[in-house]
Protein backbone atom coordinates (compact mmCIF):
# COMPACT_ATOMS: atom_id res chain seq x y z
CA UNK A 1 0.00 0.00 0.00
CA UNK A 2 1.30 3.17 -0.61
CA UNK A 3 2.58 5.86 1.89
CA UNK A 4 -0.41 8.19 0.51
CA UNK A 5 -3.00 6.00 0.93
CA UNK A 6 -6.02 7.72 3.17
CA UNK A 7 -7.67 5.52 5.18
CA UNK A 8 -10.88 6.03 5.70
CA UNK A 9 -13.75 5.65 7.80
CA UNK A 10 -14.76 2.59 6.94
CA UNK A 11 -11.07 1.22 6.41
CA UNK A 12 -10.60 2.56 9.86
CA UNK A 13 -13.49 0.27 11.71
CA UNK A 14 -11.87 -2.54 9.81
CA UNK A 15 -8.10 -1.65 12.01
CA UNK A 16 -10.04 -1.61 14.74
CA UNK A 17 -11.48 -5.06 14.23
CA UNK A 18 -8.08 -5.94 13.78
CA UNK A 19 -6.16 -4.50 16.36
CA UNK A 20 -8.84 -3.66 18.90
CA UNK A 21 -9.91 -0.08 20.36
CA UNK A 22 -7.70 2.28 21.07
CA UNK A 23 -6.57 2.99 24.72
CA UNK A 24 -4.20 6.05 25.61
CA UNK A 25 -0.92 5.70 25.49
CA UNK A 26 -0.86 7.57 29.74
CA UNK A 27 -3.63 4.61 30.90
CA UNK A 28 -1.11 2.25 29.57
CA UNK A 29 1.89 3.69 30.93
CA UNK A 30 -0.21 3.83 33.99
CA UNK A 31 -0.99 0.06 33.84
CA UNK A 32 2.58 -0.20 33.44
CA UNK A 33 3.82 1.47 36.46
CA UNK A 34 1.53 0.15 38.82
CA UNK A 35 3.22 -3.33 38.75
CA UNK A 36 6.76 -3.04 40.27
CA UNK A 37 8.40 -5.87 38.53
CA UNK A 38 6.87 -5.27 35.03
CA UNK A 39 7.84 -1.77 34.91
CA UNK A 40 11.28 -2.89 35.90
CA UNK A 41 11.62 -4.94 33.41
CA UNK A 42 9.72 -2.56 31.34
CA UNK A 43 12.54 -0.46 31.80
CA UNK A 44 15.47 -2.92 30.78
CA UNK A 45 14.24 -2.40 26.73
CA UNK A 46 15.46 0.20 24.64
CA UNK A 47 13.39 3.16 23.53
CA UNK A 48 12.14 1.61 20.04
CA UNK A 49 11.11 -1.56 21.79
CA UNK A 50 9.31 0.40 24.89
CA UNK A 51 7.59 2.35 22.06
CA UNK A 52 6.50 -0.88 20.08
CA UNK A 53 4.99 -2.39 23.45
CA UNK A 54 2.92 0.70 24.22
CA UNK A 55 1.75 1.36 20.53
CA UNK A 56 0.78 -2.31 20.87
CA UNK A 57 -1.07 -2.24 23.46
CA UNK A 58 -2.61 1.17 22.62
CA UNK A 59 -4.22 -0.72 19.54
CA UNK A 60 -1.95 1.88 17.07
CA UNK A 61 0.04 -1.70 15.73
CA UNK A 62 0.39 -5.54 15.65
CA UNK A 63 3.42 -6.79 16.81
CA UNK A 64 5.90 -8.94 15.57
CA UNK A 65 3.84 -12.14 14.55
CA UNK A 66 6.99 -14.21 15.11
CA UNK A 67 6.78 -14.08 18.69
CA UNK A 68 7.20 -18.09 20.01
CA UNK A 69 4.25 -17.00 21.94
CA UNK A 70 1.68 -16.06 18.79
CA UNK A 71 2.53 -18.98 16.77
CA UNK A 72 1.46 -21.30 19.53
CA UNK A 73 -1.88 -19.66 19.78
CA UNK A 74 -2.20 -19.40 15.80
CA UNK A 75 -0.43 -22.09 14.45
CA UNK A 76 -1.53 -25.32 16.64
CA UNK A 77 -1.75 -28.23 14.29
CA UNK A 78 -4.36 -29.61 16.58
CA UNK A 79 -6.71 -26.46 17.20
CA UNK A 80 -6.24 -24.76 13.56
CA UNK A 81 -5.50 -27.49 11.66
CA UNK A 82 -6.85 -26.09 8.53
CA UNK A 83 -4.22 -23.02 8.90
CA UNK A 84 -1.26 -25.07 9.23
CA UNK A 85 -2.66 -26.24 5.95
CA UNK A 86 -3.30 -23.38 4.06
CA UNK A 87 0.23 -22.27 5.00
CA UNK A 88 2.01 -25.57 4.24
CA UNK A 89 0.04 -25.38 1.18
CA UNK A 90 0.96 -21.59 -0.24
CA UNK A 91 4.79 -22.90 0.42
CA UNK A 92 4.20 -25.94 -1.43
CA UNK A 93 2.13 -25.00 -4.15
CA UNK A 94 -0.41 -27.32 -4.24
CA UNK A 95 -3.07 -28.41 -1.42
CA UNK A 96 -1.56 -30.76 1.58
CA UNK A 97 -3.72 -31.95 3.73
CA UNK A 98 -2.50 -33.07 7.86
CA UNK A 99 -3.48 -36.85 8.43
CA UNK A 100 -1.24 -37.09 11.82
CA UNK A 101 0.42 -34.99 14.12
CA UNK A 102 3.46 -37.24 15.62
CA UNK A 103 5.51 -35.89 19.07
CA UNK A 104 9.12 -34.47 18.18
CA UNK A 105 11.67 -37.14 19.59
CA UNK A 106 15.14 -37.64 18.77
CA UNK A 107 17.96 -35.22 18.31
CA UNK A 108 17.06 -31.86 19.28
CA UNK A 109 19.13 -29.57 16.55
CA UNK A 110 18.35 -26.14 18.25
CA UNK A 111 21.75 -24.82 19.50
CA UNK A 112 19.93 -23.43 22.73
CA UNK A 113 18.26 -20.72 20.70
CA UNK A 114 15.80 -21.93 18.01
CA UNK A 115 12.16 -21.27 17.92
CA UNK A 116 10.31 -23.62 16.65
CA UNK A 117 7.00 -22.53 15.34
CA UNK A 118 5.93 -26.59 15.21
CA UNK A 119 7.36 -28.43 18.03
CA UNK A 120 5.78 -31.44 16.42
CA UNK A 121 6.14 -33.20 12.97
CA UNK A 122 2.91 -33.27 10.70
CA UNK A 123 2.74 -36.29 8.13
CA UNK A 124 0.47 -35.18 4.98
CA UNK A 125 -1.77 -37.01 3.14
CA UNK A 126 0.62 -38.17 0.54
CA UNK A 127 2.62 -39.68 3.49
CA UNK A 128 5.58 -37.41 3.57
CA UNK A 129 6.47 -35.80 6.75
CA UNK A 130 6.95 -31.87 7.40
CA UNK A 131 8.54 -29.92 10.16
CA UNK A 132 8.25 -26.23 10.20
CA UNK A 133 10.98 -24.20 12.06
CA UNK A 134 11.48 -20.85 12.07
CA UNK A 135 14.30 -18.51 12.89
CA UNK A 136 14.72 -14.72 14.38
CA UNK A 137 18.51 -15.42 13.39
CA UNK A 138 19.68 -17.28 10.60
CA UNK A 139 22.13 -19.94 11.58
CA UNK A 140 26.01 -20.06 10.15
CA UNK A 141 26.12 -23.33 8.26
CA UNK A 142 22.78 -23.79 7.24
CA UNK A 143 23.27 -26.76 4.57
CA UNK A 144 25.18 -28.35 7.34
CA UNK A 145 22.75 -28.14 9.77
CA UNK A 146 19.72 -28.77 7.82
CA UNK A 147 22.00 -31.83 6.72
CA UNK A 148 21.68 -33.27 10.08
CA UNK A 149 17.72 -31.98 10.76
CA UNK A 150 16.45 -34.18 7.82
CA UNK A 151 18.89 -37.18 8.16
CA UNK A 152 17.67 -37.79 11.88
CA UNK A 153 13.95 -37.05 10.97
CA UNK A 154 14.76 -39.81 7.70
CA UNK A 155 16.12 -42.13 10.07
CA UNK A 156 13.67 -42.26 13.04
CA UNK A 157 10.83 -42.84 10.05
CA UNK A 158 13.21 -45.43 8.80
CA UNK A 159 13.16 -47.04 12.55
CA UNK A 160 9.77 -47.03 12.84
CA UNK A 161 8.42 -48.38 9.43
CA UNK A 162 10.72 -51.32 10.02
CA UNK A 163 9.42 -51.81 13.13
CA UNK A 164 6.05 -51.72 11.80
CA UNK A 165 6.66 -53.90 8.58
CA UNK A 166 9.00 -56.61 9.83
CA UNK A 167 10.18 -58.64 7.48
CA UNK A 168 8.29 -57.26 4.61
CA UNK A 169 10.06 -54.09 4.87
CA UNK A 170 11.48 -52.69 1.83
CA UNK A 171 13.21 -48.82 1.36
CA UNK A 172 10.37 -48.14 -0.95
CA UNK A 173 8.19 -48.01 2.12
CA UNK A 174 9.89 -44.89 3.42
CA UNK A 175 8.48 -41.37 2.38
CA UNK A 176 9.62 -37.83 1.97
CA UNK A 177 10.58 -35.80 5.04
CA UNK A 178 10.37 -31.95 4.52
CA UNK A 179 12.18 -29.42 6.43
CA UNK A 180 10.98 -25.28 6.41
CA UNK A 181 13.17 -23.28 7.34
CA UNK A 182 11.22 -19.48 8.10
CA UNK A 183 14.21 -16.83 8.64
CA UNK A 184 13.60 -13.48 10.18
CA UNK A 185 16.61 -12.14 9.48
CA UNK A 186 18.52 -14.93 7.14
CA UNK A 187 22.24 -15.45 6.77
CA UNK A 188 25.05 -13.81 4.22
CA UNK A 189 24.21 -17.00 2.02
CA UNK A 190 20.42 -16.15 1.14
CA UNK A 191 21.57 -12.14 1.36
CA UNK A 192 23.81 -12.72 -1.74
CA UNK A 193 21.02 -13.89 -4.03
CA UNK A 194 18.52 -11.22 -2.98
CA UNK A 195 15.68 -10.22 -4.52
CA UNK A 196 14.70 -14.09 -4.39
CA UNK A 197 13.53 -14.75 -0.58
CA UNK A 198 12.11 -18.46 -1.51
CA UNK A 199 15.10 -21.06 -1.52
CA UNK A 200 13.93 -24.71 -2.40
CA UNK A 201 17.02 -27.44 -2.51
CA UNK A 202 16.57 -29.24 -5.81
CA UNK A 203 18.94 -32.35 -6.27
CA UNK A 204 19.90 -34.30 -9.65
CA UNK A 205 22.20 -36.08 -11.24
CA UNK A 206 24.79 -34.87 -13.86
CA UNK A 207 24.39 -38.67 -15.91
CA UNK A 208 20.71 -37.72 -16.01
CA UNK A 209 19.46 -40.85 -13.90
CA UNK A 210 16.03 -40.77 -12.20
CA UNK A 211 17.11 -41.14 -8.62
CA UNK A 212 14.11 -40.60 -5.98
CA UNK A 213 15.62 -37.98 -3.45
CA UNK A 214 13.43 -37.98 -0.16
CA UNK A 215 15.07 -35.04 2.01
CA UNK A 216 13.67 -31.65 0.86
CA UNK A 217 14.27 -28.56 2.55
CA UNK A 218 12.27 -24.84 1.68
CA UNK A 219 14.10 -21.77 3.41
CA UNK A 220 12.10 -19.12 3.33
CA UNK A 221 13.76 -14.96 3.78
CA UNK A 222 11.25 -13.03 5.37
CA UNK A 223 13.60 -10.32 5.57
CA UNK A 224 14.45 -10.10 1.45
CA UNK A 225 10.36 -10.71 0.76
CA UNK A 226 10.07 -7.21 3.12
CA UNK A 227 12.53 -5.48 1.16
CA UNK A 228 10.47 -5.44 -1.99
CA UNK A 229 7.92 -3.57 -3.29
CA UNK A 230 4.48 -5.47 -2.67
CA UNK A 231 1.83 -2.99 -3.65
CA UNK A 232 -0.24 -5.99 -4.56
CA UNK A 233 -0.80 -9.30 -2.76
CA UNK A 234 -0.93 -11.63 -5.58
CA UNK A 235 -0.23 -15.28 -4.00
CA UNK A 236 -1.36 -17.26 -0.75
CA UNK A 237 2.30 -17.35 -0.37
CA UNK A 238 2.40 -13.48 -0.30
CA UNK A 239 -0.29 -13.56 2.17
CA UNK A 240 1.24 -15.54 4.41
CA UNK A 241 4.65 -13.78 4.34
CA UNK A 242 2.64 -10.58 5.10
CA UNK A 243 0.90 -11.83 7.65
CA UNK A 244 4.43 -12.63 9.49
CA UNK A 245 5.84 -9.09 8.29
CA UNK A 246 3.50 -6.47 8.41
CA UNK A 247 3.20 -4.30 11.69
CA UNK A 248 2.03 -1.39 10.72
CA UNK A 249 -1.78 -0.46 10.30
CA UNK A 250 -1.67 0.00 6.92
CA UNK A 251 -0.39 -3.25 5.83
CA UNK A 252 -2.86 -4.90 8.47
CA UNK A 253 -5.47 -3.46 6.09
CA UNK A 254 -4.01 -4.18 2.71
CA UNK A 255 -4.19 -7.62 3.99
CA UNK A 256 -7.09 -8.34 5.49
CA UNK A 257 -8.85 -6.19 3.01
CA UNK A 258 -7.64 -9.37 0.36
CA UNK A 259 -7.66 -12.07 2.68
CA UNK A 260 -10.62 -11.86 5.23
CA UNK A 261 -9.49 -14.72 6.90
CA UNK A 262 -6.78 -13.46 8.15
CA UNK A 263 -8.80 -11.01 10.62
CA UNK A 264 -9.31 -13.83 12.79
CA UNK A 265 -5.49 -14.24 13.15
CA UNK A 266 -4.98 -10.68 14.68
CA UNK A 267 -8.02 -10.54 17.09
CA UNK A 268 -6.57 -13.92 18.75
CA UNK A 269 -3.05 -12.14 19.21
CA UNK A 270 -4.63 -8.17 20.11
CA UNK A 271 -6.04 -10.28 23.41
CA UNK A 272 -2.48 -10.45 24.08
CA UNK A 273 -3.03 -6.77 25.21
CA UNK A 274 -5.42 -7.39 28.11
CA UNK A 275 -2.56 -8.37 30.25
CA UNK A 276 0.30 -5.91 29.64
CA UNK A 277 2.63 -8.10 31.73
CA UNK A 278 2.26 -10.69 30.12
CA UNK A 279 3.22 -9.23 26.87
CA UNK A 280 6.42 -7.61 28.70
CA UNK A 281 7.24 -10.75 29.90
CA UNK A 282 6.93 -12.45 26.53
CA UNK A 283 8.79 -10.12 24.53
CA UNK A 284 11.52 -10.00 27.29
CA UNK A 285 11.97 -13.81 26.60
CA UNK A 286 11.94 -12.65 23.02
CA UNK A 287 14.85 -10.10 23.05
CA UNK A 288 16.72 -12.75 25.59
CA UNK A 289 16.59 -15.19 23.51
CA UNK A 290 17.65 -12.93 20.02
CA UNK A 291 20.48 -11.73 21.98
CA UNK A 292 21.57 -14.96 22.72
CA UNK A 293 21.37 -16.06 19.58
CA UNK A 294 23.06 -12.80 18.25
CA UNK A 295 25.96 -13.63 20.34
CA UNK A 296 26.46 -16.69 19.16
CA UNK A 297 26.25 -15.93 15.63
CA UNK A 298 28.98 -12.84 16.07
CA UNK A 299 31.22 -15.46 17.98
CA UNK A 300 30.62 -18.38 15.32
CA UNK A 301 30.95 -15.73 12.24
CA UNK A 302 34.85 -14.31 14.19
CA UNK A 303 35.91 -17.82 14.57
CA UNK A 304 34.93 -18.42 10.96
CA UNK A 305 36.62 -14.82 9.82
CA UNK A 306 39.68 -16.00 12.17
CA UNK A 307 40.13 -19.45 10.95
CA UNK A 308 39.77 -17.75 7.22
CA UNK A 309 42.95 -15.22 8.11
CA UNK A 310 44.98 -18.04 9.74
CA UNK A 311 44.34 -20.45 6.60
CA UNK A 312 45.46 -17.05 4.55
CA UNK A 313 48.72 -16.99 7.00
CA UNK A 314 49.78 -20.33 6.12
CA UNK A 315 49.28 -20.22 2.20
CA UNK A 316 51.74 -17.00 2.68
CA UNK A 317 53.72 -18.57 4.94
CA UNK A 318 54.11 -21.77 2.40
CA UNK A 319 54.32 -19.34 -0.63
CA UNK A 320 57.50 -18.00 1.34
CA UNK A 321 58.93 -21.16 2.32
CA UNK A 322 58.63 -22.37 -1.36
CA UNK A 323 60.50 -18.96 -2.42
CA UNK A 324 62.94 -19.65 -0.03
CA UNK A 325 63.85 -23.13 -1.41
CA UNK A 326 64.22 -21.61 -4.90
CA UNK A 327 66.58 -18.56 -3.56
CA UNK A 328 68.57 -21.30 -1.99
CA UNK A 329 69.04 -23.33 -5.04
CA UNK A 330 69.60 -20.46 -7.08
CA UNK A 331 72.35 -19.44 -4.51
CA UNK A 332 73.90 -22.98 -5.04
CA UNK A 333 73.77 -23.21 -8.68
CA UNK A 334 75.71 -19.43 -8.80
CA UNK A 335 78.45 -21.07 -6.33
CA UNK A 336 78.64 -24.04 -8.31
CA UNK A 337 78.93 -21.58 -11.79
CA UNK A 338 81.68 -19.69 -9.34
CA UNK A 339 83.77 -22.63 -8.60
Amino acid sequence: MSNNHVIDQSDQKLIEQALGKKISRDKIISVINRDLDTKELFDTFSIDDQEKIIAFLAGERTLQILCDRFFKKILDPLATRERVESLLSAIYGEKVEIVEVLPKEGIVISDGGSQVIMDIIVRLSDGSYTTVEMQRLGYLFPGERTSCYLSDMMMRQYQKVRSDRGNKFSYKDLNKVNLIVIMEESSKEFKTVAPEYIHRRETSFDSGAKVKNLENVTYISLDTFKEKNHNEIETELDAWLTFFTAEEPEDVLRLINSHPEFLPMYQEITEFRKDPAEVIGMFSEELRILDRNTTKYMIDELHEQVEAAQQIIIEKDQTINKQNQIIEQLKKQLAEQGK
